[in-house]
């Protein structure tokens, strides 16, 4: 079966198991596999060692993005309680 880094496409297609909500600028969060956006805004989501900006993000999305990292792009603070969640 082919596999992206530890993710089986199986594991890939399946819902996601647990959910952190990420309140922190670190980059060195799990890996996640998905990002809920629970208040849109503009974010920055840190990916394969570069932060990518995402613009006008609308709250209750889904964000199919593998991230480490999370913060505002408007003034590179860290998200509130519950404004990013990771999906494991």
């Amino acid at each position: 079966m082919a596999s992206y880094r530890d993710f089986s496409v199986q594991k890939a297609v399946t819902p996601a198991a647990s959910a952190v909500g990420i309140t922190n600028t670190n980059t060195t969060n799990d890996e996640c596999r998905s990002i809920y956006i629970g208040v849109g805004d503009d974010y920055e989501f840190y990916v394969n060692g570069s932060w990518i900006r995402f613009e006008n993000t609308a709250d209750g999305s889904i964000l199919p993005v593998r991230a480490t990292g999370a913060r505002h792009a408007s003034d590179d603070s860290a998200p509130g309680t519950n404004d990013i969640v990771f999906l494991y």
